[in-house]
């Protein structure tokens, strides 16, 4: 608080409150002018005053103090948790309050919150209503079915217990709910597989082949629908092995040529692959055999330095030292 007042020779200040002496916690500033109140929350409601005095005179000047803290109010009840029965209850509604004004409730965040205590309210018998149970498992996975609930009329009373009534007690307020209902109403459907095609392959081992066939799926009474309708049937196998003579097939080799070089680095020898029959011996198609490895048909040969410089090609020898070519 400051007090306003100036003179010749320098006033000595005095500060009163409610006429008497400050006995606050205070700090007195700029040679008395100012009143620093240290614990505003000590001092209650009333009037400070400042005497200023020199030679001239005295001089007083007055300031009120009004208190204005935040505080909790419960003076306000939440909606009832129930409009009947036995379990409704109020809680008291917690508000921020400045000089009897809302405020955010974060301004009364470091005032303790008083402890609330529900209140019973709406304690009294309910109208009578209908009842149901959960329905029942569909009397079948599909083509139409039918499940049913039980639906009664009751009345739930203030002390909790539910006291059967007669329908007409019910039918007065709501109309009576289904007891039964259509259920799985979709189609039935299943996977339909058509006859195993031939076993001729492509082979996959010694007379060992595959074999397909075509998986549609379709109603019970023969439609044709989108196979999606079936993706929670297991599905048939479209394909599987199976045996057959066709397959009995392997590789048939032949001996190695005569290399065509004695020495060097470009001798090479070759031999014959043939895909046969294992029973008739006779050449078949080579993709038959193509389960197992084809066996090379040909391979470089005496990968060895030459000496005396001689060199075989084919048939003839050149004498790089001699009489002859």
């Amino acid at each position: 608080l400051g007090c306003a007042v100036d003179g010749h020779p320098t006033p000595n200040i005095t500060w009163l409150y409610s006429g008497e002496p400050v006995n606050l916690q205070h700090r007195l500033l700029a040679a008395g002018r100012i009143l620093q109140i240290l614990n505003v929350s000590d001092a209650a409601d009333g009037e400070f005053s400042c005497l200023a005095q020199n030679e001239a005179g005295s001089l007083t000047q007055k300031s009120s103090l009004a208190i204005q803290e935040y505080r909790w109010s419960v003076d306000k009840l939440m909606a009832c948790s129930a409009s009947c029965g036995h379990k409704g209850v109020q809680l008291p509604q917690l508000r921020c309050l400045l000089d009897g004004g809302e405020v955010n409730i974060s301004h009364c965040k470091e005032k303790p919150k008083p402890a609330l205590q529900p209140i019973a309210c709406n304690r009294r018998d309910c109208p009578s209503r209908w009842m149901v149970t959960s329905w029942s498992p569909c009397t079948r996975s599909c083509g139409g079915g039918i499940q049913m609930r039980r639906v009664t009329c009751q009345r739930l009373t203030a002390k909790g217990s539910s006291v059967p009534m007669s329908n007409d007690a019910c039918a007065q307020v709501s109309k009576r709910p289904m007891d039964t209902q259509n259920c799985n109403r979709q189609p039935c459907v299943e996977w339909v597989a058509s006859s195993w095609g031939q076993c001729n392959g492509p082979c996959i081992g010694p007379r060992l082949a595959v074999q397909h066939r075509q998986i549609f799926c379709q109603t019970k009474d023969g439609t044709s629908v989108s196979s999606d309708q079936c993706s929670a049937l297991p599905r048939p196998l479209s394909t599987q092995n199976c045996w057959t003579d066709v397959c009995g097939v392997h590789w048939r080799v032949s001996l190695w040529t005569v290399c065509t070089a004695t020495c060097g680095n470009y001798g090479f020898q070759s031999r014959r692959v043939d895909c046969v029959h294992v029973r008739t011996n006779k050449p078949v198609l080579e993709h038959h055999c193509s389960w197992r490895p084809r066996p090379a048909n040909w391979q470089r040969c005496n990968i060895t330095p030459c000496e005396n410089g001689t060199l075989l090609r084919g048939r003839e020898v050149v004498w790089h030292k001699g009489r002859k070519e």
